[in-house]
């Protein structure tokens, strides 16, 4: 197989694996969060990925980023580690699995409102109409209205979104440092320097928290979520986004909703309303028109 079709296919096998371990995410997060409060699981998913990633990184003796680097990777695991894990989580303890994972499939158009906004892509009029798009099926699945406050996904839901933002300002903003940089030294950096600001971020939920009361299934899929929709997605997502445009990566979160929709109905009993639903495929569509390769006009 030539190396241009073998460089392409890890990329994509790893875009695959990422949604893959994300997907689990959403059910794995919920069944941890029963046993402890929010912020007490993002600072041990957190502390825990940087230590696995820190440690292969060291241990394979991989060459990490220059000083220069290494402050612009720190600066961004605050949109990409800090603020993206948790929002995320706080938003997922607030509102259903498959509210959460529809909503983040929103990531890729709001890449391209980012890519736009920061002059690194042009606004055409199918991009536009994908944000409108995009903009009907999240009012769709949030449903802001008196019925969604008493249901109480409301809040949860605005937290998700902002952890979508969030992600998206970090695909666009970190794939050139990412792009000339070790992917596994690159993470560990990110990771390391994120755990730190959400342990600080985490010690009053720490204050109240029994570590007995916590089941021995809790603990392993906390240590399940460190493994794979951590230090192994975090891994393959950033080698991904140094060789693929962020918009490609983006594609990929697609499949998340998909896995997590299955996993929540058959494992958490979730039934969301047909709203939810025709939102969902709003997304969908406004993902594909902002990301489809559309032929330029014939010229004279």
């Amino acid at each position: 197989m030539p190396t241009q079709s073998r460089d392409r296919a890890a990329v994509l096998t790893a875009l695959l694996l990422v949604q893959i371990f994300f997907g689990f995410h959403y059910l794995a997060a919920k069944r941890v969060m029963a046993d402890m409060p929010p912020l007490v699981y993002a600072s041990l998913r957190a502390a825990g990925g940087a230590v696995l990633v820190l440690g292969v990184a060291i241990g394979l003796r991989r060459p990490f980023p220059s000083r220069s680097d290494t402050a612009w990777l720190c600066l961004w695991s605050v949109l990409g580690v800090v603020v993206n894990q948790i929002f995320f989580v706080e938003g997922l303890y607030r509102t259903t699995a498959i509210h959460s994972a529809l909503l983040n499939s929103a990531i890729p158009v709001l890449t391209l409102l980012a890519a736009v906004a920061l002059g690194r892509e042009r606004m055409s009029g199918l991009k536009a109409l994908s944000v409108a798009l995009a903009v009907a099926g999240v009012l769709l699945i949030l449903r802001p209205s008196a019925t969604s406050f008493a249901e109480g996904t409301l809040v949860g839901d605005a937290l998700t979104l902002l952890n979508g933002t969030s992600y998206a300002l970090f695909l666009v903003l970190a794939k050139r440092v990412l792009g000339r940089t070790d992917a596994l030294a690159a993470t560990a950096v990110l990771l390391a320097s994120g755990a730190l600001v959400i342990g600080l971020a985490g010690l009053p939920a720490w204050a109240g928290f029994d570590p007995a009361a916590v089941s021995l299934r809790s603990w392993g899929w906390l240590a399940f979520v460190v493994v794979f929709p951590t230090a192994g997605a975090y891994l393959l997502n950033n080698y991904a986004l140094a060789r693929a445009d962020a918009s490609v990566v983006a594609l990929f979160i697609y499949l998340q909703p998909l896995i997590a929709a299955v996993l929540a109905m058959s494992r958490l009993g979730e039934r969301p309303p047909p709203a939810t639903w025709v939102g969902g495929a709003l997304v969908f569509g406004a993902v594909f028109l902002s990301l489809r390769p559309w032929p330029r006009p014939a010229t004279a």
